[in-house]
């Protein structure tokens, strides 16, 4: 079971590092980032896909929070978004179903 949850880590850290590189190529330019970016996003689907097939429906919801939790501090660390109540809330909430979905087993 723990190399699924290594395999989940791995997709949630591609789908945020491409998601970072994207918007570094939507800024910037330069045709090297973007193709990072699709190669990174690639890698990304290609774990999530095996998760699905091993039924980690669960990992892939907390997977998909993670995400937006990691582009939200990375926005405003990285690219300077604010981030006011209403997204910080949201941060909140998705922290909680975080941890509500680690209940469940």
């Amino acid at each position: 079971m723990s190399s699924y949850w290594f395999t989940l880590s791995a997709a949630g850290a591609s789908f945020t590092l491409g998601s970072v590189l994207l918007k570094k190529f939507a800024d910037t330019g330069g045709g090297y980032v973007l193709l990072l970016a699709v190669l990174a996003l690639g890698l990304g689907n290609l774990a999530y896909v095996r998760l699905l097939a091993y039924g980690l429906g669960h990992g892939a919801a907390a997977s998909s929070m993670s995400q937006v939790i990691a582009l939200a501090v990375l926005g405003a660390a990285l690219f300077g978004e604010r981030l006011a109540m209403p997204q910080l809330a949201a941060l909140g909430l998705a922290i909680a179903s975080i941890w509500l979905f680690s209940q469940t087993h």
